[in-house]
């Protein structure tokens, strides 16, 4: 069911489906989308995973609402957003549960996860890096901000959109890629912008991996140009091998391109964690 929530600059959507009960003890997880995308990017896992778990997947600041008001001299942060979740979760009454970010809402997510570890329980990083940005990759960001600026959010998705997708998904269902472009083709140019440098300001969470103090959880697409291979491989040797899956044939949206098995392989991991 879709609901709204207040937080201080607008109303953000988010959706609250599934297995719960008065008290909110059953396992919630929470669903963060990424750059350029709302909360219906996880339509397939809402649908699957809320007939085990409670599910929360809210859209992001600046996500069909008004983005958020940073005073000129803070940088954009992904703790900017980190704290507008944890007041939702906060609002909802729901004191533990587990994260699962793509793309941005993975850098979100292990931010989340730092800093609030008595509250986040485990966290699945789908097709996202626990890396800050190299050099070469700010410079970039700096280039994508300058573009959106000067032609604004649908003319970025036009052009980046596609590459998105690996080249099967990408032949075979041009329509359900247009769907995803025009339903958020109206994000403000302020709003992409903030998400941009937010980014491009993060600091590595490599840590997080090394340490483990909470189950964490990577999916992979080996044809992946936005979060390379190469730097996730070198990631997923960090986990025991039981908490990867890479997915063959697949670019940066699992969760449309191979839905049966990014289901699977999330309620698996959870049911896991859940039986320890």
């Amino acid at each position: 069911m879709l609901h709204y929530y207040d937080y201080g600059e607008d109303h953000l959507a988010y959706f609250d489906e599934g297995v719960m009960d008065a008290t909110n003890s059953k396992t919630t997880l929470l669903l963060i989308h990424g750059f350029g995308e709302d909360h219906c990017i996880w339509k397939n896992q809402i649908q699957f995973l809320s007939k085990y778990y409670r599910i929360i997947a809210p859209n992001l600041p600046g996500v069909h609402c008004k983005p958020l008001t940073l005073h000129h001299s803070h940088a954009p942060s992904l703790r900017n957003y980190v704290e507008v979740l944890h007041e939702l979760m906060h609002h909802l009454h729901i004191e533990k549960y587990y994260v699962i970010g793509h793309s941005m809402g993975g850098y979100i997510g292990l931010a989340f996860a730092d800093y609030y570890v008595n509250h986040v329980i485990g966290l699945a990083l789908v097709h996202s890096t626990s890396f800050e940005d190299s050099a070469a990759k700010k410079e970039s960001r700096l280039k994508v901000a300058e573009f959106i600026q000067e032609h604004g959010t649908r003319k970025f998705l036009e052009t980046s959109i596609h590459n998105m997708f690996g080249n099967a998904f990408r032949q075979a269902h041009p329509e359900q890629i247009q769907d995803v472009m025009d339903s958020v083709s109206d994000i403000s140019t302020e709003a992409m912008i903030q998400y941009v440098m937010a980014m491009r300001n993060r600091g590595s969470h490599e840590h997080m991996l090394r340490e483990q103090h909470i189950p964490i959880w990577m999916i992979v697409g080996e044809e992946d140009i936005a979060i390379p291979i190469e730097d996730s491989l070198l990631q997923t040797q960090l986990l025991p091998e039981k908490n990867v899956i890479v997915l063959k044939e697949v670019g940066h949206m699992g969760m449309l391109e191979a839905t049966d098995k990014v289901n699977n392989a999330l309620l698996g991991f959870i049911q896991v964690a859940e039986n320890k």
